[in-house]
Parts: structure tokens; C-alpha cells; sequence
């Protein structure tokens, strides 16, 4: 059986749920795991990981000044030739990057999945746009999560014919399928981390419109934190949402998947933020939502349109135009007798393009494709 680092830092945190399912499904393909450090194994736990943390304090302080001042990675080629590995699958573009020393002196073949930000915000900074032009030159093949994301690539300058588009897989047994009913108030749930990018000020602004519009009784509640924490709160006073809001803060995914069942819509209103940075593909809580049977309330940003169907599983509005969204939110908060034909209709979308087997084994004949 063939051997496939994935290559990650660290291993793992927020990325975990979508990261992990690529590791933990392997059929073919035995994994191992590379990291600069390992956090969170009991959550996700793999048989083979090298941590540059637990290397001789010597090593371990060389690996971190030669990291900083090269951007590379130290040690990880004697790992790599005893452990047999046949290629290199980097998690994030700049993981991609700081790999190329050790690509370069094993000569396996470097797969690097972009996920956002690396796309959208690193090649910004000339010092990683000239990191990325010497990746995709050496790079096997590229991953996108979607077709915008593939666009996105190629126009940094990546050769077209070495990107794929793969999509993310959520477990879709593990997230369950409830039709929503009307009740005494419409549930609503952002669930994102508090930056320009996921646009919450937009899904706010549409929300006390909509109500002003046509009042209906609601709950919000919010799951996340971030930089943006104060403007956020500052925004919901000044809109009047405060005695229907609720913030929950930071949850282990564990927890996110049991709140999805809780609620009734979801809304995520991403935007291009000021220093362009954007979700590149679009945000997995839409599939974790959607599988659960819970109509969507999104913008067209990236790759969102591509995972979740307009008019079907949930209603999508332009960037920044909150009488869009307010017009969208009004419709599913008093249609409830929409909801049950589009959270099937989400369901069914999840288990066809999104479910984490599928995925897992779509992956496994991209390896084959490098190999």
C-alpha cells in the first residue's frame, strides 16, 4: 500500500472536520500525518504523526529560526524516505510553499489543496506571490474547492491543467436530517468566525429590515468570535436585535452539529473584504447545514452558488445588498411550509456532491492520478 503524508500546520484546529475526513477515510492509500505541532489528537486521532515540537530541543530550535527566516521546513526528508512516502498532499497554499525544500530533495510529488485566505489574501504580499510562482511550477496538481476558487488559481498563475476542482465531504451519518416545522419563533444561526469576510453586519442589517418590514417573532444565535467581536455586538444594539440575540462564542464541532438541529435558518452573507480576502471556496457550515435539512439564506460570493442550489435548498442575494437579503429572509421566515421541501432538497444535494465517503474516495483517484 502506498503512503501519503499530509502535511498541515498545526494538526489540527478549526480546519479539522474537513481536514480529518481526508485522513481518517483513506482505503488505499495508508496515511501519516507531518506537522510543526500537534494539538486537539484526541479529537482526531491518526496512527502515524511527526511533530517538529517533539523533535530534540536542539532540532526543534533550529527548525523554528530556519521556518522564520526561510519559510521552509526542516527534518521532514529523512521522515519521509523511512516512512516510504510516495506523495505529498500539503493542507493550505503556504503549506505548499514551505514544503518545496523537501519536495525538492525526495523528489515525491507535492499535491497542495487551497481553502481560502491562501488564495485570496496571501498573494497579496509580493514575498508569497514569489513562493507561489515557483509552487505551481513544481506543483503535481492543485485543488479547488470549487469552480471559482479554479479560476482563482489560474489567475495567479497556476497552468490550468494541473487544477481540479475537488469538493470538501462532511459525514453525513453523523449529522442529523430533521425537517423543520414552524414553531413559536424562526430560528435563526450564524455560525462564523467574526472577520470582514463572513459579512455578518450584511445577514444583520437584512434581518432588522425584513422585521421592520413584516415584524415575525425570531431568535439569533451567533457561534463564533474573532477581531471583529465588538463591531459585531455594536451592530446588533444599534439595530435593536439585542433581547432576540444570543452569542454562543467559540464550539468544538461536535457541539455546532448538535445546535444545527436547533434552529431553522442559516444565514451566511460573505463579502470581499478590504484587503481581499475572501472564503476562496465557500464556508463548510453550509454542507454541515444543509445536511441537517436547514434552508440557507447566503450571498453569491465564490463558490457558495456552487454549494447551495438557489431556490432549491436555499435563496441566495448579492454581496452587500441587504434589501436582497431582507427580501430572501422575509420569504422563508413566513413561508415555514417551505421548509421541509428545502431542507429534503439540501439533504439530497449533501449526500450526492458533499458526502465525506464519496469525497474520500474521489480523492483517492486523484492520487492515482499523480502516481
Amino acid at each position: 500500500m502506498k503512503t501519503v503524508a499530509h502535511c498541515i500546520s498545526p494538526y489540527l484546529q478549526t480546519a479539522g472536520p474537513w481536514v480529518y475526513e481526508q485522513v481518517c477515510r483513506a482505503r488505499c492509500y495508508r496515511p501519516i500525518v507531518l506537522t510543526q505541532g500537534a494539538i486537539n489528537l484526541d479529537a482526531y486521532p491518526v496512527d502515524t504523526l511527526y511533530s517538529a515540537e517533539a523533535f530534540p530541543p536542539l532540532a526543534c530550535w533550529t527548525n523554528r529560526l530556519w521556518r522564520r527566516v526561510q519559510n521552509e521546513y526542516l527534518f521532514y526528508e529523512n521522515i519521509i524516505r523511512d516512512e516510504r512516502v510516495d506523495l505529498l498532499h500539503a493542507h493550505f497554499g503556504y503549506e505548499g510553499c514551505r514544503l518545496l525544500r523537501a519536495q525538492r530533495r525526495t523528489e515525491r510529488p507535492l499535491l497542495t489543496t487551497f481553502y481560502g485566505a491562501d488564495a485570496t489574501e496571501y498573494p497579496r504580499y509580493p514575498r508569497w506571490m514569489r513562493q507561489y510562482e515557483i509552487l505551481f511550477e513544481r506543483g503535481a496538481l492543485f485543488l479547488a474547492e470549487g469552480g471559482a476558487m479554479a479560476e482563482r488559481l489560474v489567475a495567479l498563475g497556476c497552468p490550468a491543467d494541473r487544477v481540479r476542482v475537488w469538493h470538501l465531504g462532511v459525514d453525513v451519518e453523523r449529522i442529523a436530517f430533521v425537517q423543520r416545522q414552524k414553531g413559536a419563533k424562526v430560528r435563526f444561526l450564524i455560525c462564523a468566525g467574526f472577520k470582514e469576510k463572513k459579512g455578518i453586519p450584511y445577514a444583520l442589517r437584512g434581518l432588522a429590515l425584513a422585521h421592520r418590514q413584516q415584524p415575525f417573532e425570531y431568535q439569533l444565535t451567533l457561534i463564533g468570535d474573532g477581531e471583529d467581536r465588538a463591531d459585531i455586538e455594536r451592530e446588533v444594539d444599534a439595530l435593536g436585535l439585542r433581547p432576540h440575540t444570543v452569542f454562543r462564542g467559540m464550539l468544538p464541532y461536535a457541539k455546532v452539529v448538535d445546535e444545527l438541529s436547533e434552529h431553522d435558518i442559516l444565514f451566511q452573507t460573505s463579502v470581499t473584504a478590504a484587503n481581499g480576502d475572501g472564503e476562496g471556496g465557500a464556508p463548510v457550515i453550509l454542507l454541515d447545514a444543509q445536511a441537517s435539512g436547514m434552508p440557507i439564506v447566503a450571498s453569491t460570493h465564490a463558490d457558495i452558488p456552487e454549494y447551495v442550489r438557489d431556490g432549491e435548498s436555499g435563496f441566495l442575494a448579492e454581496e452587500k445588498d441587504v434589501e436582497g437579503i431582507a427580501e430572501r429572509i422575509l420569504y422563508l421566515a413566513t413561508r415555514a411550509e417551505e421548509w421541509p421541501r428545502m431542507g429534503l432538497a439540501g439533504r439530497q444535494h449533501i449526500e450526492v456532491s458533499y458526502s465525506a465517503e464519496c469525497q474520500a474516495r474521489a480523492l483517492e483517484s486523484i492520487y492515482d492520478e499523480v502516481l
